[in-house]
């Protein structure tokens, strides 16, 4: 790919966990949350130590989390590589941006690729889903960008505000990532 950037992606770690945290205490980062509203700062934190653990050597982890990160800019997000099954060859996606001035940013469609690319390419996965709320439009722009499909649509999934929003459920085949990676090499 032709993409290139000042940001790179790594593995998260335990000296991420303040950072991650500070987050979740921003009103429209927690917007864009799958799922009940964030419990309390103590459970939260806990919950991310879990998930920034390491798995021991011989095991094969069931999730990845890798940190969007810029020499300049420090800490921007994670991309998460979750329910990996590594029979099936395939996963889900899910992104988070811990700046709402990056979101719109194209160093988050870069850091997708990137992440689309470790799946493929480094995890040797075929397939990658995503669930992506209809209201968060850039989000299903960049993954339609990288080459998915809507595959599903849950009709008022999710409620914001007080208001019931679908959400749509993408698939991206590797061949697919690979026909895009060759329009725009």
């Amino acid at each position: 790919m032709s993409f290139t950037s000042a940001t790179y992606l790594r593995r998260a770690e335990r000296d991420d966990l303040d950072t991650i945290l500070s987050w979740m205490d921003d009103p429209e980062f927690q917007y864009y949350l799958y799922g009940d509203a964030a419990q309390s700062s103590r459970q939260i934190r806990e919950k991310i130590i879990l998930m920034l653990g390491r798995s021991p050597g011989n095991m094969t982890p069931p999730a990845l989390y890798l940190l969007i990160e810029s020499k300049a800019d420090g800490l921007l997000g994670m991309i998460s590589l979750q329910a990996i099954s590594w029979r099936n060859r395939s996963c889900s996606i899910d992104v988070y941006i811990g700046s709402k001035t990056r979101r719109n940013s194209a160093l988050v469609t870069v850091s997708v690729f990137r992440a689309l690319e470790y799946a493929f390419d480094e995890l040797n996965l075929n397939r990658v889903s995503a669930l992506i709320y209809a209201f968060n439009r850039p989000s299903w722009r960049i993954i339609e960008l990288a080459g998915a499909k809507r595959e599903l649509v849950l009709d008022k999934h999710v409620l914001r505000d007080g208001v019931l929003h679908d959400a749509y459920g993408y698939g991206l085949l590797r061949e697919d990532f690979d026909a895009v990676r060759a329009r725009f090499a």
